[in-house]
């Protein structure tokens, strides 16, 4: 059901790690990132950016932060010219110090469906236009071990979307159970 976007998999990048996405995101598409939470780690992030700028700072239409300490939540946020919005945080951390992972991003028409290790774990609305996403930036202490992006059709993704019965589809249960 779904095909390979232009993106190739990147395996093993080094953190920090920014790269292209080539053609940008699209509607449907989803990003697939498997890695290790390191021992140690206090926190670590994942941003879709606008761009791979440094000054000014490049708008971040995405930006995913789990933090460890205490009990732990995750924290979503978007800058925009250089100024972050309001942060967004959820109390669920299904990610462990020390421990594999993997979050699924999906690319829905007004926000992204973020789920890991094969659960919902949060929607964030847009609040840039996620066609201006052309890079993908991962700091902290984690390590990578693959970065992949697969392409659903458009229809697909407004089916999911939209349809009151989702959790009889077999893409519902790979990206939300």
């Amino acid at each position: 059901m779904s095909e390979f976007s232009r993106q190739r998999t990147i395996l093993n990048p080094v953190v920090p790690y920014l790269g292209t996405i080539f053609g940008g995101l699209e509607l449907g598409q989803m990003v697939v990132i498997h890695g290790t939470v390191a021992p140690d780690a206090d926190r670590f992030q994942i941003d879709f950016q606008c761009g791979c700028s440094v000054q000014p700072r490049a708008d971040i239409a995405f930006h995913f932060n789990p933090r460890f300490k205490g009990s732990g939540h995750i924290v979503c946020n978007t800058l925009e010219n250089e100024r972050w919005g309001w942060e967004e945080r959820t109390n669920q951390m299904p990610l462990t110090k020390g421990k594999p992972f993997e979050v699924l991003i999906l690319v829905l028409p007004s926000k992204f469906q973020v789920s890991s290790n094969g659960k919902h774990l949060l929607f964030y609305k847009h609040r840039l236009d996620f066609r201006r996403i052309d890079t993908i930036g991962i700091h902290g202490k984690v390590m990578i071990e693959m970065i992949g992006f697969a392409s659903q059709t458009v229809s697909f993704a407004i089916h999911f979307q939209m349809t009151p019965n989702i959790s009889k589809s077999p893409f519902f249960n790979y990206v939300c159970m």
